[in-house]
């Protein structure tokens, strides 16, 4: 990676506009296939302002210089995208008292390549946005009871080579979803779809498999009792770090060969002479099994009645509930990585870390996600460590019993700036809403948001070098 950096003073009001580079995109998103990257960068801009100390407006142009210099290297590369992949904020409040100026921010940016030229992009968002901000939804809740762990058995799909397709989109009585039964195994499901992406022992007995972001299985005693394509378990923040399964995502479904992706509602009634529930629910029961249409509003127009189209399917045993969740705090592992991080200590292999894990998730081709419990998740490639995530919460709140906030180290979600800022001392970077931590090891950002009149401690991002 190489470093590229400009010395710049910069009035508080002076406007920088982003480049109109038409020739090299600022990505929002990743390129949906396995892109090229040409290079990576880190530029940065040190920068003053007319006060003590440097305002919001400074430091907004800054970024903003900084952006224009990465899309002019871009574009004499010859690149067609950037990603923002991460950014540093050096502030010093005493700046104007000094010769030299301390502020500066900087970004590191992958120069990259789509697979052609206006090629489709996912929904997969980058970290960082088009005025290099960091992208992140926080929801702030409490509570958790300690349990035992789980160790992962099944294997997770790392492989480069592609899945099997789909021979059959329909889910009836008889074949189950797309040629998978009710009451099939484990193996019986990975026989047919490949290795999934994702697996998670939510309990002793209780399995859950996704491929994907759009095609989730529930195993009870290794006997399939539900099949959806909605996410119910986990939160959007964990969520979109997953991997797409291209195989499910077209949505191209049909149910008891009448109902279909986007169909509206009312057609779906006369098609299958069944009413809609007051949740905009259609079921069909067979014996023991029970198919369930889902509606979510498609269109709203001013004194019409909602238009409600199906969006999700269930494919259910009827004696199968929904079961709520009790995650253990993984102590040990944080403990273990917090020790490792700001006391050097040296870290277990991989391989250690797996059998401490509830879930495993491709996230991409080359890395894994181990989720340790509903904060920690360590991002993986090979034997390697990449970075450490606290999240707010992994899974959905409503599905959990308890959940209590994360601890790293002295760290501890729902602290304030003052008391955080108290606990590391002067070596830190800060504004606003995030803290930056960082030796030649390591990079971590705690990120801040504001709750009533106070702003607590949500989560943490630590990179290692």
């Amino acid at each position: 990676m190489r470093f590229i950096t400009k010395s710049v003073l910069i009035g508080a009001s002076l406007f920088i506009p982003l480049k109109d580079v038409l020739a090299v995109e600022l990505y929002q998103f990743y390129p949906a296939c396995d892109f090229e990257i040409v290079d990576t960068i880190k530029v940065g801009t040190r920068f003053g302002s007319s006060g003590r100390s440097a305002d919001a407006q400074s430091l907004a142009n800054a970024r903003q210089e900084v952006i224009n210099n990465i899309l002019d290297i871009a574009q004499a590369r010859d690149v067609g995208g950037v990603i923002l992949t991460k950014k540093s904020v050096v502030l010093d409040d005493n700046s104007s008292e000094s010769k030299i100026i301390r502020n500066r921010v900087s970004f590191t940016a992958q120069l990259v390549n789509n697979c052609a030229k206006d090629a489709a992009l996912s929904a997969k968002a980058t970290p960082y946005d088009a005025n290099g901000l960091r992208k992140f939804a926080l929801n702030f809740e409490s509570k958790i009871r300690a349990k035992k762990q789980h160790t992962i058995t099944y294997e997770v799909n790392t492989d480069k080579l592609p899945l099997p397709p789909i021979k059959s989109l329909s889910i009836d009585f008889e074949q189950g979803v797309f040629g998978l039964p009710l009451q099939s195994t484990y193996d019986e499901a990975a026989a047919l779809f490949g290795r999934p992406a994702g697996v998670y022992a939510l309990d002793d007995d209780l399995l859950l498999v996704s491929y994907g972001r759009d095609f989730w299985l529930t195993f009870l005693n290794d006997k399939l009792v539900s099949v959806t394509n909605k996410n119910i378990w986990f939160s959007n923040e964990l969520l979109s770090m997953f991997d797409f399964d291209a195989r499910f995502e077209s949505q191209k479904w049909r149910i008891l060969d009448v109902a279909s992706y986007d169909m509206p509602m009312v057609d779906i009634e006369k098609g299958l002479n069944s009413q809609q529930n007051s949740l905009y629910m259609i079921q069909r029961e067979n014996a023991s099994r029970v198919i369930s249409i889902h509606g979510t509003t498609k269109a709203v127009e001013r004194n019409k009645p909602p238009q409600y189209v199906a969006s999700y399917f269930t494919y259910a045993l009827k004696n199968s509930e929904q079961r709520k969740l009790d995650i253990a705090l993984n102590t040990h592992i944080a403990n273990m990585l917090s020790q490792h991080i700001y006391d050097h200590v040296a870290l277990t292999d991989v391989e250690t870390l797996k059998s401490y894990a509830i879930g495993q998730v491709r996230s991409n081709r080359d890395t894994q996600l181990l989720i340790m419990d509903n904060h920690l998740v360590v991002d993986v490639t090979g034997s390697t460590v990449n970075k450490v995530y606290l999240l707010d919460s992994v899974f959905s709140t409503n599905q959990l019993t308890t959940n209590s906030p994360w601890r790293f180290g002295d760290l501890q979600q729902g602290q304030s700036v003052e008391a955080v800022k108290s606990q590391l001392g002067d070596d830190i970077f800060s504004f606003q809403d995030v803290i930056e931590i960082s030796d030649e090891h390591f990079n971590q950002e705690l990120f801040f948001s504001g709750y009533g009149d106070e702003t607590l401690l949500s989560s943490a991002e630590i990179i290692f070098y």
